[in-house]
């Protein structure tokens, strides 16, 4: 059902990290059209498409609707941590979070259909369609073993897949994952970003034009309304895998497991991020580093 929807071909495109020093691919086996050129550490020049950390490489995946959206795979040591970004973001929103981890661990970020610079090819999508793009692009890395983690709408992502039976699967961490789009009222009394320094506001302002600048309103109203209809409860009631759930106190009580609809089950964790919000990345990339290596190395 999936592989007959998602036709793709590959796409890398790859530079060195010296203006001018290209680098041709060896011989690589073609499949379903697949055309595949390879670059490390690209030189920025500023264009959103070319600028992304050191060590990564960039795949271009496109489907037979239209879509295309990217991956970006750092090799290492597994499990690999498969990241996702939020609604409005792109691999640039993990990028302080990608320097503090250490450089022995295999890493990829998974782009969605609308991000860096591409455009849905319909504006009917759904939160279990987008995570079927996920999961083609973890089968298209031929990871063996990961877990997967992500911010805001990425984190529901990863609420999703956790809640399915996949091959390799091996660990959930849902970043600021609303179960349900209720829980920022049952939780948070409806607070989702808060305690912002001035910087810190700058920088979400910018990375917020940043990841919509592209976009038409029809597709931002579209894309902002897919978390809406979905509810994720019973994945975390299903999956079998361990899970740790990340969240920003804003500084205040922390709510129960109830107020964030979250099952009572010991293989779910929660991670508290003090006087952070929904932004837990951009408040405290070091203290989620540090939980998630702290989630790794109780699955190694």
């Amino acid at each position: 059902m999936l592989m007959n929807r998602l036709i793709f071909a590959l796409v890398v495109s790859v530079q060195v990290g010296r203006a001018g020093a290209a680098v041709q691919p060896a011989s690589t086996p073609q499949s379903h059209d697949a055309e595949v050129t390879h670059s490390q550490n690209p030189t920025t020049n500023g264009a959103d498409d070319e600028s992304w950390p050191r060590g990564f490489v960039r795949t271009t995946l496109k489907f037979s609707d239209g879509a295309k959206m990217n991956y970006y795979l750092r090799k290492g040591t597994g499990p690999a941590l498969v990241l996702i970004p939020g609604t409005w973001g792109g691999i640039w929103r993990f990028s302080t979070l990608i320097e503090s981890l250490p450089q022995a661990i295999e890493v990829a970020v998974v782009e969605l259909r609308w991000q860096s610079d591409h455009r849905p090819p319909s504006l009917e999508m759904s939160m279990e369609q987008i995570s079927d793009d996920v999961l083609q692009a973890i089968r298209a890395m031929k990871l063996e073993q990961f877990v997967v983690a992500g911010h805001s709408i990425g984190g529901m992502i990863a609420v999703e897949i956790a809640g399915r039976d996949v091959p390799g699967l091996v660990g959930a961490i849902p970043m600021e994952g609303w179960t349900h789009h209720t829980v920022v009222r049952t939780a948070f009394d409806g607070t989702v970003v808060a305690r912002l320094t001035e910087k810190e506001e700058a920088q979400r302002q910018a990375n917020r034009a940043r990841g919509r600048r592209h976009l038409t309103p029809e597709e931002l109203d579209a894309i902002g309304t897919i978390w809406r209809r979905w509810d994720g409860y019973e994945c975390l009631m299903r999956t079998s895998v361990p899970v740790l759930e990340i969240w920003g106190d804003r500084g205040g009580p922390r709510p129960g497991r109830d107020r964030l609809r979250i099952p009572d089950r010991t293989n779910i964790d929660l991670g508290w991020i003090p006087d952070a919000s929904h932004l837990v990345l951009l408040e405290d990339p070091a203290e989620v580093s540090r939980l998630i290596l702290e989630f790794l190395r109780r699955l190694n």
